[in-house]
């Protein structure tokens, strides 16, 4: 996989998740799921690992960031 369709693809998936975690929120459901929350907040940040190796030009470490990834239940398209 390029690693531009990648840094790509990692974009639209953080958009996605923040735009379900803002639904999520806003829906202001009881019980309240915080799992849900803390999830996509993580896989946000492991996102922004990911780039941020991505942009030092660190490409095992970002393999790996993505192989944690995916083991998080992150579905990548080009995969």
């Amino acid at each position: 996989m390029e690693v531009v369709k990648v840094k790509s693809e990692l974009k639209q998936k953080e958009e996605q998740i923040n735009q379900k975690l803002n639904k999520i929120i806003a829906s202001n459901i009881d019980p309240f799921p915080f799992d849900r929350i803390n999830k996509a907040k993580k896989l946000i940040a492991m996102i922004h690992e990911c780039q941020k190796h991505i942009e030092s030009d660190n490409l095992l470490l970002a393999g790996m960031k993505l192989r944690d990834l995916e083991l998080e239940g992150l579905v990548l398209k080009g995969g």
